[in-house]
C-alpha cells in the first residue's frame, strides 16, 4: 500500500477517536455518580499515557515498530468493543487507562517510523501533512461525534470506532518498511531494559544533541500552558455567550482550522526550525492571553485561528526536529518527550481550578503562558551557548 494513504486510514482512526471521547461521555452522564465518573475517565487517558510512555519509548526501539502499531491498534478495538458488551463504568475506565498506553505505544512506534516510511527528506512535508490532517480531524471530529451521538446512540459510535482501529490493523499487515531499529550492543548483551535505564539511554543521547534536548523539555511547560486554556475555554464561551456550546465549539474549530493553515505555510517557507518553533510558540502565548483579555466574540474567534496557525506550524517543526534522532534511539527520545508532556498536562489540569480560584481566569492564563515564554527564552539560550543551532537547520 501507498505510505501516503496510510496517512489518511490514521487521520480515520482519529476522527473516530475524537467521535468516541463524545460517545463515551455520553454513556457515563447515564451512570450513577456521573460526575465522578467523567473525572476518573479522563484521569485514567491521562495517567495510563503517562505511566506508559517510557516504557513505550523502549518497546519502540527493541521489537518491529509496524507490529508494535498492530499490536496498538488490535488492543484499542477490543477495549472499546469491552465497552460496548459490559458498559459499566469500572470497564470504561479501565478502557480508557488501556487506550491511553496503547495510544501512547501507537503514537510513538508510528512518529519514529516515518523517516524510514517516506525517508529523511521528505519528513517537513509528512508533518505538515499529519498536522493538517489532524486538524481538519479536530474541526469536524467532536461535532461529527456529537450528532451521531444524539441521532443514532453511543453504541454505534463506538463500535465505528473500534472498526476504524481494526481497520487500520489490516492495513498495517499489508504494508512494508524497514520497522526495526538497530539493537545496540548493551541491549543486546543484556536482554531487556527497564524504563529508568531506556530514560538514561536518552539523556545521555541527548546531552549530545542540544537542539533535541531541548525540544524534549519544552513538552512539560508547553503541555501546562495548552491545558491552562483548554481548561479556560469553555469558561470563556460561557462569559461571552452564556450557556452556548456552539460559541465553545467553534472555539475549537477556530483553532484547528488555523492549525490546519499554519502547517501548510511551515513547509513553504525556508526556516530554521529551530527558530521557527521559538517564534511561533512564543507568538502563540502571546495570542492566547490576547484572546482571554478580549471581550469581542468575533476577536476572541480571530485570535484563536492566529493562535492556532502559529501552533499548525510549529508542531511541524517539532516533529520534523524530533525525528532527526538516531534510528536506534529514536523511540527513548519520543518516549522521553511523551512522558514530560503527559505530565505536563496532567499537572495544568490538576493545577488549573487552584489557580483559577487563587487568581482568576485570566490570571490562569497569563501564569501559564509566561510560563511557556520563560521556558522558550530558557531553552533558546542554552541552545545558542551550546552551538546546537546549526544542527537544526533546513536541509
Amino acid at each position: 500500500m501507498n505510505m501516503k494513504k496510510y496517512l489518511y486510514v490514521n487521520a480515520l482512526s482519529s476522527l473516530g477517536s475524537r467521535m468516541d471521547l463524545i460517545a463515551c461521555s455520553a454513556l457515563i452522564f447515564t451512570f450513577e455518580h456521573s460526575a465522578f465518573w467523567l473525572m476518573a475517565f479522563f484521569v485514567a487517558r491521562q495517567v495510563g499515557g503517562m505511566l506508559f510512555s517510557p516504557f513505550a519509548g523502549i518497546l519502540a526501539d527493541r521489537m518491529d515498530r509496524r507490529q508494535a502499531m498492530i499490536a496498538s491498534d488490535i488492543g484499542a478495538g477490543l477495549a472499546l468493543l469491552a465497552i460496548l458488551l459490559i458498559p459499566h463504568p469500572y470497564v470504561v475506565v479501565a478502557a480508557a487507562f488501556l487506550k491511553g498506553m496503547l495510544y501512547t505505544l501507537f503514537a510513538i512506534s508510528f512518529q519514529a517510523s516515518l523517516p524510514q516510511m517516506f525517508g529523511p527528506e521528505k519528513l517537513a512535508w509528512v508533518n505538515s501533512l499529519k498536522v493538517r490532517l489532524e486538524s481538519f480531524v479536530g474541526i469536524v471530529g467532536f461535532l461529527l461525534g456529537g450528532l451521531l451521538t444524539d441521532h443514532v446512540g453511543y453504541a454505534l459510535v463506538i463500535g465505528a470506532d473500534a472498526a476504524s482501529f481494526l481497520f487500520s490493523a489490516a492495513i498495517l499487515t499489508r504494508m512494508r518498511w524497514e520497522s526495526r531499529a538497530t539493537p545496540d550492543k548493551a541491549e543486546k548483551a543484556e536482554g531487556k531494559e527497564t524504563a529508568s535505564g531506556g530514560m538514561r539511554a536518552a539523556f545521555v543521547y541527548l546531552q549530545g544533541a542540544p537542539v533535541l534536548l531541548a525540544v524534549s523539555l519544552l513538552a512539560a511547560p508547553l503541555a501546562i500552558s495548552t491545558a491552562a486554556h483548554n481548561y479556560g475555554l469553555p469558561f470563556l464561551a460561557d462569559g461571552l455567550s452564556r450557556g452556548d456550546a456552539t460559541l465553545h465549539g467553534l472555539m475549537w474549530s477556530a483553532m484547528s482550522a488555523g492549525g490546519l493553515v499554519g502547517a501548510y505555510f511551515a513547509v513553504r517557507f525556508s526556516v530554521d526550525f529551530w527558530r521557527g518553533l521559538l517564534g511561533a510558540y512564543g507568538l502563540m502565548a502571546l495570542l492566547v492571553v490576547a484572546a482571554f483579555a478580549a471581550d469581542w466574540t468575533a476577536a476572541v474567534l480571530l485570535l484563536l485561528g492566529c493562535a492556532g496557525l502559529l501552533s499548525g506550524a510549529a508542531q511541524v517543526y517539532e516533529g520534523t526536529l524530533l525525528q532527526q534522532a538516531k534510528n536506534e534511539v529514536r523511540g527513548k527520545v519520543l518516549g522521553v518527550q511523551g512522558f514530560l508532556g503527559r505530565s505536563g498536562f496532567f499537572i495544568g489540569f490538576l493545577g488549573a481550578p487552584l489557580l483559577t480560584a487563587a487568581c482568576g481566569l485570566f490570571g490562569l492564563v497569563v501564569c501559564a503562558q509566561v510560563l511557556l515564554i520563560f521556558a522558550l527564552v530558557g531553552l533558546g539560550v542554552y541552545v545558542q551557548k551550546s552551538g546546537g543551532v546549526a544542527d537544526s537547520r533546513r536541509g
